[in-house]
């Protein structure tokens, strides 16, 4: 997969060698042409541009990303500009680091959901989650194993958990279920809230919107994401 990376301080430039390590192709972007040259041989490919410029933006290749993630944190306003202008330009997937509640909630302002915090372990984290599509988080437990959460997939709404046969099919281990419950505000109101099941017994019948969470190797748990 490919990712755009704006800001190469050391987040963005964190999130970048993460995700080239992981084999996916990145092009890290920052104004200042020093970092810039300082990442091009540790990152696929490096790009000194202004990301608060149209004009420049649109020569990017963003219709053929994954996702592009606006790791600047030292300017708040170039972060939300970048940001904007992504949403302006139309592309399908975009996560932002935030610095401060009132950043947040302007980038929620524009219907931007995804965000992450600049821990220095966050980079790792963010880039296991975008490593496997359609994961809501992933932990790297060692080298060769992970914990994730995944939505259940479309193929395996309203089929009990023992007709997928995870350990035979897959070779993974379910941990939990997590479902989306219905309760009613003190004033009354509806709202949900995603409660842990526990130990799952295998005739639990799985419902669109529940997540699973799966223990195992990367090519198997991306296997059975993809269906293959």
């Amino acid at each position: 997969m490919k990712f755009i990376v704006f800001g190469l301080g050391n987040f963005g430039a964190s999130l970048c060698e993460e995700l080239v390590s992981l084999g996916h192709d990145v092009i890290g972007v920052d104004e200042k042409l020093e970092l810039a040259d300082k990442f091009k041989h540790t990152i696929t490919h490096t790009i000194a541009l202004n990301s608060t410029n149209e004009g420049a933006m649109s020569k990017l290749p963003l219709a053929d990303t994954e996702a592009a993630i606006v790791g600047i944190g030292e300017n708040e306003g170039a972060n939300i500009m970048t940001a904007a202008l992504l949403k302006q330009l139309d592309v399908k997937r975009i996560v932002c680091r935030v610095t401060s509640p009132l950043q947040k909630i302007v980038l929620e302002a524009m219907n931007i959901s995804e965000f992450v915090y600049p821990e220095s372990s966050a980079a790792e984290r963010l880039a296991l989650k975008l490593d496997l599509p359609g994961v809501i988080d992933s932990f790297q437990i060692t080298q060769n194993y992970r914990l994730l959460e995944v939505a259940v997939p479309e193929r395996y709404t309203d089929r009990s958990i023992a007709s997928l046969d995870l350990g035979a099919s897959y070779r993974l281990v379910l941990v939990t279920v997590i479902e989306k419950i219905r309760l009613k505000s003190i004033f009354g109101n509806d709202q949900s809230e995603m409660k842990v099941r526990g130990i799952v017994p295998p005739e639990t019948v799985l419902k669109r919107g529940d997540i699973l969470l799966l223990f195992g190797a990367p090519k198997d748990l991306e296997a059975f994401i993809e269906g293959s």
